[in-house]
């Protein structure tokens, strides 16, 4: 079994540019399990309000 850790990164993926990878990477895969991670946190500090959002995804596989 082998397992491979995917980021999102917004400039590159665009608005389902990350599902499109997953794709990608899985096509010639035997999937075993995909555990799925979103996290949002919020932040201020002198009146300026900001929000983070982190996805990621933990594929396990084999190898065809």
């Amino acid at each position: 079994m082998k397992v491979e850790i995917l980021d999102e990164n917004p400039d590159i993926d665009g608005a389902h540019g990350f599902e499109k990878r997953i794709n990608e990477f899985i096509k010639d895969k035997q999937v075993i399990d995909i555990k799925y991670q979103s996290n949002c946190s919020g932040y201020a500090d002198s009146g300026v309000h900001a929000t983070d959002y982190e996805r990621s995804v933990l594929i396990m596989y084999e190898e065809d």
